[in-house]
């Protein structure tokens, strides 16, 4: 299994429509072709350097980054890593080529996201939040901030973090206490944040709260702002930006997780004041889809070790991948794998399209690019992605990030006794996994989100496009498996109705409605895989037959439930309580 891995040929050969994309992004004569063949070449790039990376990383897995003096070193296959990317330019690569970067589409910038998480899961946690952070200063910052430091960002002369969970505040970002002060026209905050993925870089994006409307928005998200506090202020004196400590963690060791105080530490405004949370929302969202990139490169990573070793391991006179108890287990974990992916790049061609999109909308404002009547059609094309993207993203890193979990697990089960070993390659992957399902909000959270947009409409659009899509199979096989799906939607759509009647039942069926929900969508896109390419339609038939049944049983449940289940989940619990 190669860094550059088919399926990603065929999405960025056939099934993302660049076409459209190019149009919208930069308008006039794009030539198309030669715009496909520059991301590959860039992809190729990243495949290898990142097949470089691997071999570091595994020899220093258990190499933490320590604090010196205040300072965080890095371990030398993360600094080595870095060094290697940044060579190649992909750092920061979201970044827009007036400042010096490549300017890639989501879609390409997650497939290297993937890559480096394959080679090494400490590092992108860095490439990943860098590119983030870039982002959010590109999309909201002022001209001055941008021009300061995107160019360096670029570069990668300068690492970001997200500073938004305190002791007292997680997911609940109302309870932020961190102070943003204003005096003489500059701003200070004071306050202390925790769990900070590489903390001590250089440019810290900060949540924080307004002194001028401090208590009266407590407890909720209004006064929040969003700042950029760099540790070193424009005249090279130190900012008072302190690392507290690092923390100690089961995996990603290579990656700083870091205790801040900003003690009056000067920052200045990114956005609109007031209007933070919308700001990190933003860099939340591209995150998640970004730690969904993360599982699917572990869990390669560790289906690829499974495959090599049952390959390899013969017992009973003939390898064990032979046996059909692996092979039926082998076969499920490359399911697991590539629909997560499949769901992945469904939901990053959606957010590039809105991106085009609003692109060109901004030109058309200029220079009437596009009629009246075409401006309308685009934004309302527009708005029904943006609704589709708020759903699928987290499925999307629920998705991948379960299925990372499992994967690494069972790939320790396809190692046997040698995979519990300390120094066993699936067994650290395993322990870089766990973290996938709980940083940038838990898979409950994920499903609780997915829930909210369900009940706001998102489920219609979303099957509204996958409707379409099924319908317009020609081959006799895949309108077969398409009629399979679009039962199992007729099926959601029922239980869904039922189950939405009842918010509280609702929040206890979330993970089950989402499982359902996610496998239509990646039965429709793996249909499409196949009529792309024939030799993946034993992949889509399979997940279809699997999934569809499970999802028969699952959306009876859901119907025929009732609060009942809450009371009996108290009774089974009581039965373990303390007395």
């Amino acid at each position: 299994m190669t860094y550059l891995s088919d399926a990603v040929r065929l999405y960025i050969d056939q099934l993302v429509d660049w076409d459209s994309y190019y149009r919208w992004q930069r308008g006039g004569d794009v030539d198309v072709d030669a715009e496909r063949a520059a991301l590959l070449e860039v992809l190729e790039t990243a495949a290898s350097v990142c097949s470089e990376i691997e071999e570091l990383a595994r020899e220093g897995w258990h190499e933490a980054a320590r604090l010196e003096d205040g300072e965080v070193v890095y371990p030398e296959h993360i600094r080595q890593g870095y060094e290697k990317l940044k060579e190649v330019g992909l750092i920061s690569y979201g970044v827009e080529s007036r400042y010096g970067g490549f300017e890639l589409p989501g879609v390409v910038e997650n497939v290297i996201i993937q890559m480096v998480a394959r080679a090494d899961a400490g590092l992108m946690t860095i490439i990943g939040l860098q590119a983030g952070v870039a982002e959010d200063i590109q999309l909201y910052a002022s001209d001055e901030l941008k021009e300061a430091w995107l160019p360096r960002f670029a570069s990668g002369e300068v690492m970001g973090a997200m500073d938004l969970t305190e002791p007292q505040a997680g997911s609940d970002l109302g309870a932020i206490t961190t102070r943003a002060t204003t005096r003489d026209g500059k701003t200070f905050l004071s306050g202390n944040k925790i769990f900070i993925t590489n903390g001590g870089c250089e440019v810290h994006l900060v949540l924080a709260r307004d002194d001028s409307t401090f208590e009266e928005s407590k407890g909720t998200t209004r006064g929040l702002s969003l700042y950029l506090c760099p540790r070193t202020r424009a005249d090279g004196s130190k900012n008072a930006v302190y690392v507290e400590r690092l923390e100690h963690k089961l995996g990603i060791h290579g990656s700083p997780t870091a205790a801040i105080r900003f003690d009056d530490a000067e920052a200045f405004l990114v956005g609109t004041a007031g209007e933070g949370f919308k700001a990190m929302l933003t860099l939340m969202n591209t995150a998640r889809l970004g730690v969904a990139a993360q599982g699917i490169g572990i869990a390669e990573a560790a289906l690829a070790a499974a495959v090599r070793y049952a390959s390899e391991r013969v017992q009973f006179g003939q390898p064990i991948g032979q046996q059909p108890l692996m092979k039926n287990m082998l076969a499920r974990m490359t399911l697991d794998v590539e629909a997560s992916r499949a769901l992945l790049y469904r939901a990053c061609r959606l957010v590039d399209r809105n991106r085009a999109i609003e692109q060109a909308l901004m030109r058309s404002a200029e220079n009437d690019e596009f009629s009246e009547a075409e401006r309308v059609e685009m934004e309302e094309h527009r708005q029904a992605n943006d609704t589709r993207v708020r759903l699928l993203t987290p499925l999307a890193k629920y998705m991948a990030t379960e299925t990372a979990d499992e994967i690494t697990r069972m790939a320790i089960q396809v190692h046997g006794g040698i995979g519990f070993m300390a120094e066993s390659e699936v067994g650290k992957l395993h322990s870089d996994a766990i973290i996938t399902t709980i940083y940038e909000g838990t898979s409950e959270i994920q499903v609780s989100f997915a829930l909210k947009e369900i009940g706001k409409g998102a489920l219609a659009a979303v099957f509204e496009a996958l409707e379409a899509e099924l319908a317009s199979f020609e081959d006799e096989r895949l309108r077969e498996y398409a009629d399979k799906v679009k039962h199992g939607m007729k099926l959601i759509l029922d239980a869904s109705s039922a189950l939405l009647s009842d918010f509280s039942y609702a929040l206890m069926s979330a993970r089950s409605l989402a499982e359902v929900v996610i496998s239509v969508i990646c039965g429709a896109e793996l249909l499409k895989q196949a009529e792309a390419d024939p030799r993946r339609f034993d992949l889509a038939a399979s997940w279809i037959n699997r999934r569809m049944n499970d999802l028969e049983g699952r959306t009876a449940r859901i119907k025929e439930g009732t609060l009942a289940r809450i009371e009996r989940a108290d009774k089974i619990i009581d039965l373990v309580r303390p007395a």
